[in-house]
């Protein structure tokens, strides 16, 4: 089985805000949600490491809902709030919102789940880095711009969005190269260490996803 995981990326809003609204959200949904000493191989571990005033949420593995919560987080704090997804060690990709509202959203591959996808559809998933930046103080486009490209998994070398990155296209990886640019960091170390706090965080009702 290939890697799956989702990040929440809340730009502009504080650990004890962040900490209070997923509290708000598993209330709503007759989840639990509370701090305590876990592992990432624990069953139900939420990570959240905070930087200023960027916040970083790493949900359990079985957890389906992220676009869900991503949305309702923003909503909340009134804040732009990254949905991140890495697929089946494929491919990454995300959608941004913006209190609540969707703006912006990015699929290297968007024809992975259909082949015969519509160019229009294809065209909606090729991000907006203009979008992007107007939603975070202090971002250039051109920052993240390189990174919004469609792979074409026929080359063999890739290249990276910039020299100094981590990981190149084609990578799933490239996700914490994008985060580091506008300010995220992801919250686990290479070697899976976590490096922000734990808490378990259970919504019994899952949305179903393909």
């Amino acid at each position: 089985m290939g890697l799956f995981l989702a990040v929440s990326g809340v730009v502009g809003a504080k650990k004890e805000a962040v900490v209070a609204a997923l509290s708000s959200f598993t209330a709503t949904r007759k989840g639990s949600f509370r701090p305590g000493a876990r592992s990432p191989e624990d069953p139900n571990t939420l990570v959240l490491l905070d930087d200023a005033s960027r916040c970083s949420v790493l949900y359990p593995s079985d957890f389906l809902e992220w676009d869900e919560v991503s949305r309702d987080l923003s909503m909340q704090l009134g804040v732009p709030v990254f949905s991140f997804h890495i697929h089946d060690g494929d491919l990454w990709m995300f959608l941004l919102f913006d209190k609540g509202e969707q703006v912006a959203q990015f699929n290297p591959l968007p024809e992975y789940w259909d082949d015969s996808i519509s160019d229009e559809e294809r065209t909606s998933w090729s991000g907006d880095a203009a979008a992007i930046a107007s939603c975070i103080p202090g971002l250039a486009a051109d920052s993240i711009r390189p990174y919004l490209r469609h792979w074409n998994l026929d080359e063999d070398n890739p290249g990276k969005a910039f020299p100094e990155d981590q990981f190149s296209y084609h990578d799933c990886w490239q996700l914490c190269d994008f985060m580091k640019r506008i300010g995220l960091r992801y919250p686990l170390d290479e070697r899976g260490h976590i490096l922000g706090e734990t808490f378990e965080f259970v919504v019994p009702e899952h949305s179903s996803r393909n």
